[in-house]
Order: C-alpha cells, then sequence, then structure tokens
C-alpha cells in the first residue's frame, strides 16, 4: 500500500490512518476462482459505504488492501467496528468468510510536493500487518485519544495486547485490540517477531579481519574487529540479505554459474547456466545445466538428480517446486514437480518440445503456466492431472517469455522480449492486453507484488513499474549504472523491488513507494534474486557470461 496522504493543504496535518487487507485472499482466489472478482467487489463496497459514513477518506486500495484517513481517531475506530460487522452479517458464496484485518494509528505526517509522508503512516501500515483476520488493532496513540469518548463507542471496548516491535521501526508499540460486541474476540499472538540482540565477536587485537570460507555447502562468514559476524561473498554461491538493511546474513556455496532462484517448502533453490550475457560464445547443453537444492538451516547443497536439465523454475504452494525440462537428450521436454524434501518426480507431465533456451513457468490461480516460445503460446495446466487449455499469443511477431502471477487480480503477465511488450491475460475471459514499453526496452523476468508489476531491462540498466489495474508504467533508471549493465533479473514484495546488474556487480533496491534507489555493491556478479519475508536472496556467479 501506498505510505503517502495525497492532500493540497496544509503543509502537515495530524490525521487517523486505517490500513486493511483481507486475510487468506490467496486461498479464496483458489477456492472460488471466477466468483473470487464477484467477492472482492462486494467487500469493496462494503468497506467504502463504512468508511464514508464517519467521513473517511480512501486514500489509495491495492486489490484486496485500502488505505483510509480520517481526521479523529473516533470516526476511524467506530467505521473499522462497523466495517467488521458489516463483514460479518454478509452472506458470501459457497460458505466462505472474508476475514479482514485492519490497523489504526494517529499521527502528524509531512507534506513533501502532492503527498504526505511520515513514520506515523508506516506505523499505521505495520500494525495492521501484525493482526490476523477479522481483528482490529489500535496504537496507544490512537487509544489515548478515544478513552474519555466512551459514550460514543457503545458497545466497543480496547483490550491491551502489550508492547510489539514493529518491522524497520526501532523503538516498540504498545497495541490494543478492539473488542466489538457480538463479534470474535479470541485471536491468535500477533505476528510480531522478536528481535534478540545479535551474538558480538570481540576481538583484542585492533581492527582485523579473517576470511573463513568453509567447503562442502557450509556458511562463509568475515569475523571483523569489534564487530557482529558478517558474511563474505563468494562466487557461485547463494546470498541471504536482510530486505530492511540490505546487508548480508548467510553466503551458501553452489555449483557453477547459479541463475534462477525461487523460494519454496524452507529451501532455496537455484538453477545453473540458464542465463547468459550476449558476450557469451554460446549456449551450453551438457549435465551441467543443473538443479541445486540449499537447505539454509545447514547450508547444505544438494544436485538434484534424475536426469533434469531445467529452463524454467516457479514454486508450488505445497512447498514443493516445477522444474520447465528443456534440455534432455532426445527430446525430453516436460514440467517436473519435485518433492521438496525427498527430491522425487511427484508429477511428470509432457509438453510440446522446444528449441529456446527459456522456458517461462508460474503458478498462480491453481494452475501450472508455461510459455511456449517456439509456438507463441501459453499453456495453462491442471497440477494434478496435467490436462491443458492453450491461449495463442496475440501479438505478431512476439513469442512469450517470463511469467509472473499477480494474486490481488488474478492475471498472469509475461514478457515480449523482442517487442518491448509485457502483456496481462486475464484466464477467466482469455482477453489479452498488450503494454508496450520504450522502443529500446528488452523486457525480461518481470515479478509482482501487490498492484505492481516490475520488469527488468535485459539491455540496459531500468526497470519499468507497471500498474496492474491502469496499465500504466514508469520507467525507473538504475543512477550511475553503465549503459551496458542490463538487468538480468527483479524481485519485489510490497516494499522494495529489487534487481541484478551482472556486469557492475550489483544489486539495486528501489522504494516501492518513491521510486528511490540505492546501490548494493557486490564482490562478484549477481545473476538472480528473489524475495521471502524478511530475506532477499541472490546468486552469484564467479563471472557474468
Amino acid at each position: 500500500m501506498g505510505d503517502d496522504l495525497r492532500v493540497s493543504e496544509p503543509a502537515s496535518a495530524t490525521a487517523t490512518f486505517l490500513f486493511t487487507d483481507i486475510e487468506g485472499s490467496t486461498a479464496l482466489l483458489k477456492q472460488l476462482r471466477e466468483r473470487y472478482a464477484e467477492v472482492l467487489a462486494e467487500h469493496h463496497r462494503i468497506l467504502r459505504e463504512a468508511f464514508a459514513a464517519y467521513g473517511g477518506r480512501e486514500i489509495d486500495n491495492q486489490g484486496d488492501a485500502f488505505f483510509v484517513a480520517f481526521r479523529r481517531a473516533r470516526e476511524a475506530v467506530l467505521a473499522a467496528a462497523s466495517a467488521q460487522r458489516r463483514l460479518a452479517e454478509h452472506s458470501w458464496p459457497d460458505g466462505v468468510s472474508v476475514r479482514v484485518r485492519m490497523g489504526i494509528h494517529t499521527g502528524e505526517a509531512d507534506l513533501a510536493g502532492e503527498r504526505y509522508v511520515g513514520i506515523s503512516v508506516h506505523r499505521a501500515a505495520r500494525i495492521s500487518a501484525l493482526g490476523h483476520g477479522s481483528q482490529v488493532l489500535v496504537s496507544q496513540t490512537t487509544a489515548h485519544l478515544i478513552e474519555d469518548e466512551e459514550d460514543e463507542l457503545p458497545g466497543l471496548s480496547l483490550r491491551d495486547l502489550g508492547e510489539h516491535r514493529l518491522k524497520d521501526l526501532e523503538r516498540p508499540v504498545r497495541i490494543f485490540q478492539l473488542d466489538v460486541d457480538g463479534l470474535r474476540m479470541d485471536f491468535p499472538t500477533l505476528a510480531s517477531k522478536a528481535q534478540p540482540p545479535r551474538r558480538r565477536w570481540v576481538w583484542v587485537a585492533a581492527a582485523v579481519a579473517a576470511l573463513l570460507v568453509l567447503a562442502g555447502g557450509t556458511t562463509a562468514f568475515v569475523l571483523e574487529g569489534g564487530g557482529e559476524s558478517t558474511p563474505a561473498i563468494v562466487p557461485n554461491s547463494v546470498v541471504r540479505l536482510d530486505a530492511r538493511t540490505g546487508k548480508p546474513e548467510q553466503v551458501i556455496p553452489v555449483g557453477a554459474s547459479p541463475d534462477l532462484i525461487v523460494v519454496s517448502g524452507g529451501y532455496v533453490w537455484v538453477t545453473h547456466y540458464i542465463k547468459r550475457d550476449i558476450a557469451a560464445a554460446g549456449l551450453r547443453n551438457r549435465g551441467d545445466r543443473t538443479l541445486t537444492r540449499v537447505d539454509p538451516k545447514t547450508g547444505e547443497a544438494v544436485v538434484v538428480g534424475g536426469g533434469l536439465a531445467p529452463c524454467g523454475l516457479t514454486a508450488d504452494p505445497s512447498g514443493d517446486v516445477w522444474v520447465a525440462n528443456c534440455y534432455g537428450s532426445g527430446g525430453g521436454w516436460n514440467v517436473v514437480r519435485v518433492d521438496a524434501d525427498t527430491l522425487s518426480f511427484k508429477k511428470t507431465f509432457p509438453l510440446p518440445s522446444t528449441t529456446n533456451f527459456f522456458r517461462g513457468l508460474a503458478y498462480g490461480g491453481g494452475s501450472l503456466w508455461a510459455a511456449d516460445q517456439d509456438r507463441q503460446q501459453v499453456y495453462e495446466l491442471d497440477p494434478d492431472t496435467g490436462k491443458h487449455r492453450i491461449f495463442k499469443a496475440e501479438l505478431a511477431g512476439g513469442y512469450p517469455g517470463a511469467m509472473t502471477w499477480v494474486d490481488g487480480y488474478g492475471d498472469l503477465w509475461w514478457n515480449y522480449f523482442d517487442a518491448a511488450t509485457v502483456v496481462r491475460l486475464q484466464p477467466e475471459t482469455g482477453e489479452q492486453v498488450n503494454v508496450r514499453l520504450p522502443e529500446s526496452f528488452a523486457p525480461a523476468f518481470p515479478a509482482s507484488a501487490g498492484d505492481a508489476v516490475w520488469v527488468a531491462d535485459w539491455d540496459n540498466p531500468r526497470v519499468a513499474r507497471v500498474a496492474a489495474d491502469r496499465l500504466q508504467f514508469r520507467v525507473v533508471d538504475l543512477p550511475g549504472a553503465d549503459e551496458d549493465a542490463g538487468v538480468w533479473a527483479v524481485a519485489a514484495d510490497t516494499e522494495h523491488a529489487w534487481a541484478v546488474t551482472p556486469r557492475m556487480s550489483a544489486l539495486w533496491e528501489i522504494d516501492a513507494k518513491t521510486n528511490a534507489v540505492t546501490r548494493i555493491p557486490f564482490a562478484f556478479p549477481p545473476a538472480g534474486v528473489t524475495t521471502s519475508g524478511d530475506d532477499v536472496w541472490v546468486s552469484v556467479r564467479a563471472n557474468f557470461r
């Protein structure tokens, strides 16, 4: 959600901010499929009516989430309670429950251009993220403002849940639960994470550092004098960084030339030798085109056997992974579901053969999606039976490449590498809408979060941010990057996007709200990137070819 409140006057103001989103929206989408859009529209109507009744101003809406501002804390609390009552009373299709979590905080925001920016907005969003479906959380500041207005809050009371740490904010905040008569009041513990102090290494000698690279798939560390342990990035490895600080926290050596990377089932999965720089002599098509499973708990890296020659990779909701298998000798072109724990092949579904070096693969809406570049079409596969339907790519001369699924809208997106275009497919109707990017843009490896689809430019140091609802885009340049430093991969959450430029040995953090860019230098070229919770995982090569 956006962290900014658009107003014209005054330069600063105190307001009460309310954030909401649906708990388990992806599961609802899978259960309801084509009826999810109806449920989402009813959810929007109910919340908007409740907010408007108490003077709430809708600042932003992304998918199943709202950001609303109120002039007074009392109005925000009454609106939240009214919305929860209406949601609970509504008759939803197929007996489902639409459970919305809400967070409320009051504070001052400052005007920056035409937008309000302030820690208070961030704090409200973080409070909402702690909660559970049907729960309303209120900050201590808001609670103090309404404590003398009991007569104006019939059927409502506050329950002290103690102090909790919020993501990216140092100072813990006391949180209260708003109890609404007649509605659920018993919820699990809040999803805040304890922040134990890090173990520090103390050295008697002055300012020394020792590099320890432990072979056999274990983690490498640099121990700095007087400081805490910091991993040393080594070639041919996967690196875990803290999304809040951008600092590496774990480095695990893997095989040569890692590239595609996903997190699934508590493991990190990485392919090898799929991506190549334009200066590379040619494609490798031998047994070293492999899949590796990395266990972050032990640092163990295991090569997945069975004759896999991957050209695409995506996570399954169960924790398993799906592999597009394109380079097997004798034409073994198929998709394979690999068990996360046993590494056995659970499912294998054949697909028409392809001679291209990458096959797009994604999971979304309860289906597996695969791109056939040769035939210029996309397959939607039933992950249990392998039965599929075909969507013919409608752009003349374009072939579908990498893919991403946008949960909030139930849409599939892919890139047309040679046509400076990304496309949105609405599976229920089959409608395809092309979004034309600048002529020199070579779109590759899109990623999505919230209502944003981020697209790498393989030939230039920039990414495009496309609004999934309005189909409008904005190009974000990577300042100071060499003009030949193309972007090989992007990853995103609702707060950041991450891009890698192997030719510059750099990872770039892009603020999802301001588009501000921060460069994080690497000792070796990063080739792939993905996000998982508070972690960012990067695959690192010895060189960019």
